[in-house]
């Protein structure tokens, strides 16, 4: 691509901004659906732009055009960010707040993701309480039989897989019931942040604890039985992989977790 060409792109791009203040203006007073019927337009032209300016010296990679419109929807997602925290007011202001009150108004039982890992949340909290129960020698039953027939593995004298399960007992609960909250109360804006982290430690400790238990250097008697093996890596591998699921579904949408505008009411 030339140098006239990628700033002639530069340039479109940034005709993003009084664009979008305009939409946010006629917004106010027309359908949404004219809104959206006008974005796509401007789509359109911004890549029959892009073909006029290199009409006379066509680029060889035809993704030229494609990323001609990104450039332009590169501007629209900055000046979106900018609104959410801000720092500028006016441009996008009319759809964030439609969306921020849309979807911030659905209670917990009409957002079926979000139910199923509150479920999840609440299955993973007990889960952890009986195994750092286990860890602790309790003598019920239940745990008995879960040490001798599941995961022998937390007895190991090394003592690296008992604080491990201790550390999820004190540490994932109080999690667990964080991220319940701010799955059923709107504009819990350290969602993102916060399961991305817990997701990244999660998987690196499940990680090690699964390898640990299975792996050819550890006693056999503390190994994870062959009749049961099947069972305990479907547990261990859920308890490491629905957080992550838990975190993509905050940052790829996190409407819900924006926070509140005044005068928003939420249902």
């Amino acid at each position: 691509m030339s140098a006239p060409a990628a700033t002639g792109v530069f340039v479109w791009s940034l005709t993003a901004i009084p664009i979008t203040y305009l939409f946010n203006y006629v917004a106010t007073a027309h359908s949404s659906w004219l809104v959206a019927v006008a974005g796509a337009g401007v789509l359109m032209l911004i890549a029959l732009l892009s073909c006029l300016l290199v009409i006379q010296k066509p680029p060889k990679d035809p993704l030229f055009y494609v990323f001609a419109v990104f450039a332009f929807t590169s501007v629209v997602g900055l000046i979106i960010g900018l609104e959410q925290d801000g720092i500028i007011d006016g441009f996008m202001s009319l759809y964030l707040k439609e969306v921020i009150q849309n979807v911030q108004q659905k209670n917990i039982l009409k957002r079926p993701s979000d139910l199923l890992l509150a479920v999840y949340l609440i299955a993973a909290t007990a889960f952890c309480i009986f195994r750092g129960l286990v860890a602790l020698d309790c003598p019920s039953d239940p745990c008995r039989f879960y040490i001798q027939l599941q995961e022998p593995y937390i007895k190991d004298p090394a003592a690296y897989p008992k604080l491990q399960m201790l550390v999820y007992m004190f540490y994932c609960i109080p999690y667990n019931m964080l991220i319940l909250y701010g799955l059923l109360v709107p504009g819990c804006t350290w969602m993102p942040d916060l399961t991305l982290i817990h997701a990244g430690g999660l998987a690196q400790a499940q990680f090690s604890h699964i390898g640990a238990s299975l792996h050819a250097r550890t006693p056999y008697i503390y190994r994870v039985p062959t009749e049961a093996k099947l069972v305990v890596l479907i547990t261990n591998m859920l308890f490491g992989i629905v957080p992550q699921l838990l975190a993509h579904r905050c940052i790829s949408k996190p409407d819900f977790f924006v926070k509140k505008r005044p005068g928003a009411k939420v249902e």
